[in-house]
């Protein structure tokens, strides 16, 4: 580190009362000038942070990787609630269109006929989950687990999962 030498020029800095107080503290601590302590610290800055680097970079690819991050968020938010509306309206749509066709239909009626038409609808949710949140395997379906369904995602990360 630099000392103070008989070869010297002036800096001048403004820092708060707070701070230069905060400054000398340090300083005294250290056994040194207040001087020495701002060469010092001035000096070990900018070791540590090379400014031909400039975080302009950086900040830069953090803020494009947010803004990827952000929209595939959005894209998934989007398919969730489409699917949320499917099956909403898959449901209602069954129901809406059994009670079409048998006008004064009774509660328990429409309750069996929910329970018998349900292998059929059940095997479209399967499909639509399958590869997204499940996996078929040994004859039955797992769970992907997040780590699976990362790696997924990445893999295609313009694909909707």
């Amino acid at each position: 580190m630099p000392e103070i030498s008989n070869d010297k020029t002036t800096a001048h800095a403004y820092p708060p009362k707070e701070i230069y107080n905060a400054w000398g503290e340090h300083a005294e601590e250290l056994n040194m000038s207040i001087s020495q302590y701002i060469i010092r610290m001035v000096e070990s800055g900018r070791k540590n942070i090379n400014m031909e680097d400039s975080s302009s970079d950086t900040l830069r690819e953090l803020l494009q990787q947010r803004a990827t991050l952000s929209r595939q968020v959005e894209r998934q938010r989007d398919r969730i609630k489409d699917l949320e509306r499917q099956l909403e309206q898959t449901s209602q749509s069954e129901i809406a269109s059994f009670v079409t066709e048998n006008p004064g239909v009774q509660t328990p009626v429409i309750i069996q006929h929910v329970a018998d038409t349900v292998p059929g609808r059940v095997a479209g949710h399967l499909d639509a989950l399958e590869g997204s949140l499940i996996e078929r395997r040994d004859s039955g379906y797992y769970p992907i687990n997040a780590d699976e369904r990362s790696e997924m995602s990445q893999s295609a990360p313009d694909k909707i999962q």
